[in-house]
């Protein structure tokens, strides 16, 4: 995708989410249609043009305008993300690596007044992970939930960085791997097809490297979107909603014997 389309696509997300959201290109990789979706709807709810039916002309013209962008938005946006191809998408990954320093950013402090509002949705009937059992609680919006993804990936260590501290790679070699096949394969993946690493020590890479990724709790926390017993809240429904899955699943699963 040519840089001006990439412009476009990030001005769109400007456009839906608004201008207090830390837009990168690792947002919009974490962007999915139904995110997309929800801005959208909150955007036309508060900038139809039949909302503003007994304001005067000028107004009305003005929210017609806007109203008119949002759609455009929604529409450039919408049809890249349901025909995003996984190369794409990992393009994104890796211009946002070049270009975003791995550091701990610092990020806006809502006090409990100021917390932006989210609407509670129906919680499909799928395990889930803390962040995005928050977001269909209501906890928190979605471009919340995609700034949490983005600084929780930006705590973790690369898998080069792990693996010259186990002293498994050079420097050299980890830069032979990252410029192998592309960017769109995995580190671990070309690494192994390399001869550089066994597929054993890759999986011990990722593991190790999990158990320094900080939870998504914490940023929230930190953010002032949740107090310290909403997250354990949240964690002890979310355990509930996960194991009552399971359940389901197990009891399917048997009754098909």
């Amino acid at each position: 995708m040519h840089l001006n389309s990439e412009t476009a696509l990030l001005n769109a997300c400007r456009t839906l989410f608004g201008k207090e959201v830390n837009l990168s290109y690792e947002f919009l990789n974490y962007l999915q249609p139904s995110g997309a979706k929800t801005a959208f709807r909150n955007q036309a709810k508060a900038h139809h043009p039949d909302a503003h039916a007994s304001y005067a002309p000028h107004i009305r013209q003005q929210q017609t305008e806007r109203f008119r962008e949002i759609r455009q938005a929604y529409d450039l946006l919408i049809e890249y993300l349901e025909k995003r191809p996984c190369r794409q998408a990992a393009s994104f990954r890796n211009r946002s690596a070049q270009t975003a320093p791995h550091r701990t950013e610092r990020t806006k402090r809502y006090s409990t007044a100021q917390r932006p509002q989210a609407k509670p949705l129906s919680i499909p009937s799928i395990p889930l992970e803390f962040g995005m059992y928050s977001f269909y609680q209501g906890k928190v919006t979605y471009q919340q939930l995609i700034e949490a993804l983005v600084w929780q990936r930006r705590q973790r260590p690369t898998l080069g960085a792990i693996a010259q501290q186990w002293g498994w790679l050079s420097e050299a070699k980890v830069a032979r791997v990252l410029g192998h096949r592309g960017q769109a394969v995995r580190f671990g993946k070309k690494a192994i097809e390399l001869g550089y690493l066994k597929p054993h020590q890759v999986e011990a890479l990722l593991n190790y490297q999990r158990t320094l990724q900080k939870r998504i709790g914490r940023y929230f926390v930190e953010k002032g979107l949740l107090s310290e017993e909403e997250a354990n809240q949240i964690s002890r429904n979310l355990a509930r909603h996960n194991r009552q899955i399971s359940q389901r699943r197990k009891s399917r699963s048997e009754n098909r014997r």
